[in-house]
């Protein structure tokens, strides 16, 4: 009974961490591409949009600072990879015994 439940949670968590992983891969490279593609800005137009928006100082930096989208994919995907494996090993088990 105990091993069920922790089966469900694991799945559970498994799904979930896949998910972000979609997204964040999503987000981090087919979103910019899209958006690239659909909008169809050339190099002149983007940095234009650069200078008009510049910023000097501790703005600029805090303007500049991106989160580390690929380590959080990264993380993520291998969270995915470790709930597959430890709930393939678990439903292994279980059918043995």
């Amino acid at each position: 009974m105990k091993r069920k439940r922790t089966v469900k949670i694991i799945t559970i968590l498994t799904v979930i961490t896949a998910v972000i992983t979609v997204i964040s891969a999503a987000y981090e490279f087919l979103l910019p591409g899209f958006l690239s593609f659909v909008l169809r800005l050339d190099a002149k137009e983007a940095s234009s949009i650069g200078i008009i928006g510049g910023a000097d100082g501790p703005t600029a930096v805090y303007l500049t600072g991106q989160p580390p989208l690929r380590m959080i994919t990264a993380v993520f995907a291998l969270l995915t990879a470790a709930g597959t494996i430890c709930r393939h090993l678990l439903l292994k088990e279980e059918k043995i015994n």
